[in-house]
């Protein structure tokens, strides 16, 4: 704990020098803007000041850092085509507002992809040593969160508190709902995981994660998914149980899997109940029971359900969308498609997989798992979920160095 607490105080005092790291917090400060929400600053919903004066800034910084890469071209292009979908194809649902805020996103992302490949900003120690504090940060926002929630204080602000969910201990941390929260989590553990692999040369077993460097970052990732009261984090925690799946761990995976099922199941906990059902439903291709079960989890879900088994490609809308925010209008209904496909076609999905999976997540890898059902397969106007795609951006940068050989361990 107190080399975590070390770990901290080192990156808040680099980040205001004013030496060569200037562009390494910078970039690493990006990324915890867009994986937050400090609701009292933030709201819940709607666009953020601070995160909106952050996307204005970031490009500015990136003209002076400017390369033509993979990111730059792979980003351009699917904004181009959006602009062209929304502006002139469909230019009677055309809003100039969601068009911007769209290319400030890309435009962020075009420079932390630049930031982290071509300026090679991060060494993977340090990028560890940002993983381990941002859980630690995450994991104390939420234990304070809990301890006025056990005394009684259900509504304070300061401390991020501002939703009662009436779900016992749980709570939001740093984020704008538990669900939210529990993909942050999983994602910066996958991202744990992998890099520690690349750093090691092998993949880390279950029992070394609770010894150890690992065994403080571990304790409070486990406790988080399993309290913060989310259905989404147990579904999280099946995805990334899959890492350990090899070997004889794969032998031992279906009775070990019964096992936590039942227990879970005894302690009748809502969260897990939850995401068993939502689990259930999905591979009935029930949707109707998926939004019965967990509304939240239905928002992701469902469209990837209607996608499948309902998209009809011989429609020329389908193809090149119907306009702005048209999704939106199907989300009541249940027919909203996968990603935008609704507002900018099947044609702008495709190239937002492009992004994805040219730049972010290599496709045969847990992150494919993660980001269809976590984010629902979506690339739209959403911080956190832009977030959660630059760690993934960084985790696959570092796999690419361990394949070249090029991969630097010791501090930048």
């Amino acid at each position: 704990m107190s080399r975590a607490i070390s770990t901290i105080t080192h990156f808040i005092a680099g980040f205001f020098s004013l030496k060569n790291y200037t562009l390494r917090n910078y970039t690493a400060y990006l990324l915890v803007i867009m994986c937050i929400q400090y609701i009292p600053i933030e709201s819940r919903a709607g666009v953020s000041p601070v995160k909106v004066l952050t996307m204005v800034l970031t490009p500015l910084i990136f003209l002076r850092y400017f390369t033509l890469n993979k990111g730059v071209f792979l980003t351009a292009i699917y904004g181009l085509w959006i602009l062209f979908s929304a502006s002139i194809i469909n230019e009677d649902k055309y809003r100039p507002s969601t068009i911007i805020y769209l290319w400030m996103f890309l435009l962020t992302y075009m420079a932390f992809y630049t930031f982290i490949n071509n300026q090679r900003v991060f060494t993977i120690k340090f990028f560890i040593r940002f993983v381990k504090g941002f859980i630690m940060v995450l994991f104390c926002t939420l234990i304070v969160q809990q301890a006025f929630l056990v005394i009684g204080i259900k509504y304070f602000p300061l401390i991020n508190l501002c939703q009662i969910l009436d779900r016992g201990i749980g709570a939001n941390s740093l984020s704008y709902e538990p669900s939210s929260a529990a993909r942050t989590f999983a994602v910066l553990y996958y991202a744990y995981l992998k890099c520690n692999e690349y750093v090691s040369g092998r993949k880390l077993s279950f029992l070394e994660l609770f010894r150890g460097e690992h065994k403080s970052t571990t304790l409070m990732f486990l406790w988080s998914m399993l309290t913060m009261g989310s259905g989404t984090a147990f579904i999280c925690l099946g995805i990334l149980s899959l890492y350990f799946m090899r070997g004889a761990y794969t032998l031992l995976a279906i009775p070990i899997l019964a096992g936590v099922i039942a227990v879970m199941s005894s302690l009748e906990i809502k969260q897990f109940e939850r995401a068993y059902t939502v689990t259930e439903a999905t591979l009935d291709g029930e949707d109707a029971n998926i939004r019965e079960a967990d509304v939240s989890a239905s928002t992701r879900i469902t469209p990837i359900l209607n996608t499948i088994y309902k998209m009809d490609l011989s429609k020329t809308e389908t193809w090149v969308g119907e306009g702005t925010d048209t999704g939106l209008s199907y989300r009541a209904s249940g027919k909203r498609l996968m990603g935008d496909i609704n507002d900018y076609g099947f044609i702008a999905f495709l190239l937002s997989l492009c992004l994805v999976f040219g730049c972010a997540i290599r496709f045969f890898s847990l992150g494919t798992i993660m980001f269809f059902l976590g984010l629902g397969g979506s690339t739209s106007n959403n911080a956190y979920g832009w977030g959660l795609l630059m760690i993934f951006t960084c985790v696959t940068y570092f796999y690419h160095l361990k394949q070249k050989n090029q991969l630097l361990i010791e501090d930048a």
